[in-house]
Formats: C-alpha cells, structure tokens, sequence
C-alpha cells in the first residue's frame, strides 16, 4: 500500500505551446513544517520514457519521510538536443524552488532540495548538481546514471541494447531526421505495462540510436561528433558550448552537492564505470560521497523491489537502495524517525 498523499500537476514551461508538467504528490496530512523535496527526472536514456515512470519502492521512500515528491517532463533526444534538455531540467527545478510553496505554503523547504534520476534521469540528476543554482541541491542522488556522454557506449556503432538488435536501420533514420528537420519535439513516451514493447512507437529510437552510436550526436546536435572524439579525442571536440553537456569532465567542482550512487556491477545498459569515475571525480573535489555497488546486478535491478525498507528476504538490492536512503536522511535530515 503506497502512503497516503494528494497529487497535484503544474504545467512549468511551454514549449511550442506544449505544456511541460511536472507532478507533485504531498503527504497526507500535509507536514506541518517545511520538508525535504525529490525532484525526480525519469529514466529512458533521454530518448522515451515518461514522468509516470518510478517505481514504488522510491515513492513510498520519500512519503514515508513526509517529503514531497515530484517528477517532471523534458524534452527527448533525437528531435531536441541537450541544451534543450537542460534548459526545461533548469526549469522544473526554478519551478520548484520559487513556486512550488505559493501554491502549499510551508511544504518545502528550499535548501533541502534533492534532485534524483535513474538511467538517463540520473544523468539529468548528475547534470542538475553541476547547473542548478539558487539554490544548490542540498544532495543528488543517481541509480545507475548515464555520467560520461563521449564514452565508448555512446559513440561506437555496433553495442545495441542488451538481448535487442535492429536488424533494418535505414526506415528509423529516415523517420528521426524528418521530425528533427520539421523541428518537432517529444516529451518521451510512457513503457508498456509488462515486458513487451512491441507497441511502443519511441522504441525504435532507442534502440537505433545507441546501436548506431549516435547519443552524443544528438546529444550535442552536432553531426559526426562521435565519430570525431574516436579520432581527434574530446580535448578538441568539445567546445565550451558544449561543457555544460559533459559534467564528468567539466562541471564537477568543489561546490558540487554531496552525492549518493547506487549501481548494478553487472550493468549492460550503463556501465558501472561510469559512476565509478563520477564518485572518484566527486571524492577528489568535496567530502561527501556515498556510493553503494550491487553486486552482480544488472540494469533495472530495482523494477523488482516493491519496498527497500520493509520486509524480510529482501535482496541487495533492496538494501543497497535502502541504504541509500540513510546517506540522504544523513545529508538532509528528515529521516522516517522524525517523522
């Protein structure tokens, strides 16, 4: 049974006067002081995937501490690029530090904010700790995040998605380049319910972008621009417009938030290198970093965990979860024994 709460939708920007939602779900009753916040970006590989999109165990982490939660819309790769990305992830967070208490006075204090992601969301989340400012994230926490956009996964033809391959590419481009050209947008696409995906129209996407190695192309909207890091390297390919975009490399410093990561040693989707080097990144510069690997567990290990914090037999990835949970009630107080 998920905690008792009220779901509440904001429209928080518009985009060729095409509402960006985010939804926000209260605790009942309403806290009585102001509270810690996740804001949650939801995974997909910035490619599909929607706001609906968590899972019940992190819901019922946050409301079990009287924390709001929210999760929002962004615009998805391949029609828009990361700089549009980055701007609504800019928005939604603007959103909920400078208006979300005109609407529940006192709901949320704003120096506690967490902004959290899974998959591509975490990338959204590593992203937010670098770009989000006044305030700065009292804490980011990431599950299995996208960190380093030049890497080999990214950019190299031929690494589809585990167990998927697309077999005939050249109708899927042709269908991605008309929209980018006609200048349409895309907000992702809900997962069926269940493990088929046969009818979701966003799939293709997904899986002809990573399989032709053309994330960090659509990413930076610039054409050939993996294939250029593989031969000139990234010191001369990405250019300061771009840093914003690659925050292992550019935007981890010594004001970054503290950071909480939990990923699978067996990931297929995102390897687990990735985190690896983003917590020596963070180590190197700031003291606060709480990293919990799961041993032997694969991407998406948690779409399995009803409840990381009840319940016996639970596996360790529940655990690790939980855990993770404990470093941020550390980090922004509000634990579920203050409640």
């Amino acid at each position: 049974m998920l905690p008792a709460h009220t779901q509440h939708t904001f429209a928080f920007k518009h985009v060729q006067g095409k509402p960006l939602e985010l939804d926000v779900f209260v605790p009942d009753p309403k806290p009585t002081t102001p509270r810690p916040l996740i804001l949650y970006f939801h995974g997909g590989y910035i490619i599909s995937g929607s706001r609906a999109a968590f899972r019940p165990w992190l819901f019922k982490a946050t409301l079990r501490r009287q924390w709001t939660f929210v999760t929002a819309d962004y615009r998805v790769l391949p029609e828009s690029t990361g700089h549009d990305l980055l701007a609504d992830l800019r928005s939604a967070y603007a959103w909920v530090a400078t208006e979300l208490n005109t609407h529940f006075p006192n709901l949320v204090d704003p120096n506690r904010l967490i902004v959290a992601g899974a998959s591509g969301g975490g990338y959204c989340a590593v992203l937010g700790g670098a770009q989000f400012h006044n305030p700065v994230p009292k804490a980011v926490w990431a599950l299995y995040p996208i960190v380093d956009p030049a890497a080999e996964r990214w950019i190299t033809p031929g690494i589809p998605l585990p167990d998927v391959k697309v077999e005939d590419a050249g109708p899927t481009l042709k269908e991605i380049e008309e929209r980018r050209a006609n200048g349409e947008v895309s907000f992702g696409e809900a997962f069926p319910k269940g493990h088929g995906m046969s009818t979701h129209k966003r799939y293709p996407y997904l899986r002809f972008t990573l399989q032709e190695g053309l994330f960090a192309d659509y990413l930076t909207g610039v054409k050939g621009f993996g294939e250029k890091v593989k031969h000139e390297g990234r010191a001369k390919v990405v250019t300061e417009e771009m840093h914003e975009l690659f925050p292992l490399d550019f935007g981890i410093t010594g004001e970054y938030p503290p950071l909480v990561v939990v990923h699978g040693t067996k990931d297929r989707g995102v390897s687990v290198e990735e985190s690896e080097r983003l917590v020596e990144r963070v180590k190197a510069v700031r003291g606060r970093v709480d990293y919990f690997p799961v041993d032997g567990r694969d991407h998406g290990f948690d779409f399995e965990v009803e409840d990381c914090e009840d319940g016996e037999g639970r596996d360790n990835g529940a655990l690790a979860l939980e855990a993770s949970f404990k470093a941020l009630d550390e980090i922004v107080g509000g634990s579920v024994e203050d409640v």
